[in-house]
């Protein structure tokens, strides 16, 4: 019966740590992407998009100040990414993170 025992529970901890893995490897892959990993506050929009490439939508804000660039990324789960970089007035990045630009107009943070 202890064999058994401890056979389910070293099983059980060899899932857990493989599970662990294929979750640090997705993040990863988003951490990888230069949009994400080399954009930093206050750069201005000139540096984001040498970085970056083209957005994918931009827009004006609304509710926030200024305007906003949503990027697609790394497809996670056979669905889009999204990564949004919004700029002050004066053009330099003041947040940063995973929503579409509108998802963060409607609630700024």
């Amino acid at each position: 019966m202890t064999n058994k025992l401890v056979l389910a529970i070293c099983t059980a901890a060899t899932f857990t740590l493989l599970a662990g893995c294929t979750a640090y490897d997705r993040a990863a892959s988003y951490v990888a992407e230069p949009v994400v990993s080399d954009v930093k506050v206050g750069m201005t929009k000139q540096q984001v998009r040498a970085i970056a490439g083209p957005p994918s939508t931009t827009a004006t804000l609304v509710h926030a100040q200024g305007t906003c660039d949503t990027y697609a990324v790394a497809p996670r789960d056979g669905k889009v990414q999204t990564y949004f970089v919004s700029y002050s007035d004066t053009g330099h990045v003041m947040n940063k993170g995973y929503q579409t630009c509108s998802d963060y107009d409607s609630q700024p943070k």
